[in-house]
């Protein structure tokens, strides 16, 4: 199977992040998935998850931001669902810039974070400042192969017409209940 770096026209690296994450019990995407899902991306829950067996380290320990570009990373296997779900978690609203880029550029996944961002940029108007900053900083080469990513219409809820006629406009999934996630186990203790 394709890696998000092959799909990106790139090379997959050995990736200092997975490294992390593996460490951290997560060995697998599916793993990093269920994750996300537990910090709040509920849209992308696999049919058989149950939370209760997953244990989140907290965001002191693995950041959203590692968590959204380990799951966009060039050296993971190609998924559309894990790229849909990063972009859920990316659209939080305290996610770091400048950390994102830095992750962005030693994980190879600028091609797809910022195909990412420049769809938020049109679709998540509440925060379009911070999504066109996101580009701005990223490398311009940064783009990718046209057609490779997921639709961005796989990016937004979409409710359609309302009633009276209306046509809904659509909306950026972002991660619900993000409360969990807070702090690891050991600093609630503290």
């Amino acid at each position: 199977m394709l890696s998000v770096a092959n799909t990106a026209g790139s090379v997959p690296h050995i990736s200092p992040l997975l490294r992390k994450v593996r460490l951290l019990g997560f060995p697998t995407p599916d793993a990093l998935l269920c994750l996300a899902v537990k910090r709040g991306c509920s849209h992308y829950a696999p049919a058989d998850y149950d939370g209760s067996a997953v244990m989140d380290p907290g965001t002191d320990v693995l950041s959203n931001e590692e968590l959204a570009i380990a799951l966009l990373s060039g050296a993971q296997e190609y998924h559309p669902q894990r790229i849909r779900c990063a972009a859920q978690l990316l659209g939080a609203p305290e996610m770091d810039r400048s950390r994102l880029v830095r992750l962005a550029l030693m994980e190879r996944a600028t091609p797809v974070l910022r195909y990412i961002a420049d769809q938020a940029a049109i679709y998540d108007t509440g925060r379009k400042d911070f999504w066109e900053r996101l580009i701005a900083a990223l490398p311009v080469a940064a783009r990718g192969r046209p057609g490779v990513w997921p639709h961005p219409s796989r990016f937004v809820s979409a409710p359609g017409r309302l009633r009276g006629g209306v046509v809904a406009r659509p909306v950026w999934l972002r991660p619900g209940r993000m409360r969990h996630a807070a702090r690891s186990p050991r600093a609630r203790r503290r």
